[in-house]
């Protein structure tokens, strides 16, 4: 038997006189025989038993409205005196009295006849109301009481119902609190991903963009390269002609020196003033051809001079232009391959980490969350073989690999704009 119901038959017997009479030690009196079955006598059994438990819930009632009063009204620290003294109740009796009162008391005042202020808690006894006080809301009680038909369970029953409610609630609210904790990292985690979606993105184009001006500077460079190269073959072919007239000069020069030198040793034959004459003025036009042979000559060697001096210095131009290194000479494919594979390897190791990270936080979240982050790691995958597709396509087509990239980069916004 429980404590309540020990309580509640001790309240009936002490304060209502509905316990029965006291053992007596006269000889019983013979059995009355009603004619009535034992279902029909358990059934009105039963029927007394509930009116008498209303009985008391409404008589408690009662009391614990006039021992609220008068605790009001009585001196600080007395308050357990008086309860010994002239009620005879314990202090934890008396607050269970006072509680029902709190709880299920109507405005109303009498003697005995007070009713439950809620027909739902009227039906019950008195022991049932005080262990339907485990649940505090009073709507929360009256639709327990309702949805459970306590009125027909036993104090003992309604005890593992409570309980049973209890941690059904706690449960829930536990796993509300952890839904709603994965809801939160769910929607942490999305975000996240979805900036490291746009920060891989602009990698790419980052990593495009780098690698278009790597093909665009190696090209000016091999440009510059061939333009020089062309200067040094022009210089070189005006050399070989500077050479080719100078030593044309110099051997116009020599000729004409030694057919003045022939002229002027010729012998006189005789002494005829036209004869003389001839003589002076060959010598002389040989002379002023000499004289311009020999400043041809002079120019000749001045010319090829200066087109050594530039022959030279075009040369060392050239010689400094291969010495820069790789970028100024013909670039092979795997080498142009590598200034944009290179880029984009770099995008993928920064994340590599990142990822890593992501998969362990996600391993502990529910199985949707699970779900994504398989989908997630093939995403991943996929999305870095096109970004190696692209950059091929771009050692071909710029304009193509622009169209695509720009795709790519649609299609990421509308994925984050389906997932809010």
């Amino acid at each position: 038997m429980s404590e309540m119901e020990v309580t509640e038959g001790r309240l009936l017997s002490q304060d209502f006189g509905v316990g029965g009479p006291p053992a007596s030690t006269e000889a019983p009196l013979p059995p009355v025989d009603s004619g009535k079955t034992p279902d029909i006598l358990a059934a009105e059994i039963r029927t007394i038993k509930s009116q008498t438990g209303r009985m008391v819930l409404n008589a408690s009632i009662e009391v614990g409205r006039r021992l609220t009063e008068a605790k009001a009204k009585l001196p600080h620290g007395s308050w357990g005196e008086y309860l010994k003294n002239e009620v005879e109740y314990s202090p934890s009796q008396a607050q269970n009295l006072m509680r029902v009162f709190r709880e299920y008391g109507s405005d109303q005042q009498s003697l005995f006849g007070s009713e439950a202020k809620s027909q739902t808690f009227g039906n019950l006894t008195y022991s049932k109301a005080l262990s339907l006080l485990a649940i505090p809301n009073e709507e929360d009680r009256e639709r327990f009481a309702t949805e459970n038909d306590v009125e027909h369970m036993s104090v003992r029953e309604l005890n593992e119902a409570i309980k049973a409610k209890n941690e059904a609630e706690e449960k829930a609210a536990a796993a509300e609190d952890a839904a709603c904790g994965l809801r939160q990292e769910t929607e942490r985690l999305r975000e996240e991903l979805t900036d490291q979606a746009k920060v891989y993105e602009a990698k790419l184009t980052s990593a495009g963009v780098e690698a278009d001006q790597a093909r665009a500077d190696a090209k000016a460079a091999q440009e510059a390269l061939e333009k020089q190269r062309e200067k040094a073959n022009r210089l070189q072919d005006a050399l070989s002609e500077a050479n080719t007239s100078a030593q044309a000069a110099e051997e116009e020069h020599a000729r004409l020196a030694q057919e003045l030198e022939e002229l002027r040793s010729r012998p006189v034959e005789a002494d005829t003033a036209a004869v003389e004459a001839a003589r002076q003025a060959a010598i002389a036009e040989m002379t002023e051809k000499v004289d311009k042979a020999k400043e041809a000559k002079k120019k000749s060697e001045e010319k090829r001079k200066a087109a050594e001096e530039s022959l030279e210095a075009a040369q060392k131009e050239l010689a400094d232009l291969k010495a820069k290194g790789p970028e100024v000479r013909e670039l092979t494919q795997e080498e142009k391959d590598a200034l944009t594979a290179s880029a984009v390897e770099q995008a993928r190791a920064e994340g590599a980490e990142r990822i890593r990270t992501l998969e362990k936080q996600l391993t502990s979240a529910d199985p949707n969350v699970a779900e994504f982050k398989v989908r997630f790691a093939s995403w991943h995958d996929e999305y870095w073989k096109m970004a190696e597709v692209l950059n091929r396509i771009a050692q071909d087509d710029d304009e193509r690999a622009a169209r695509l990239r720009q795709a790519i980069k649609a299609e990421l916004e509308q994925m984050g704009g389906d997932a809010e």
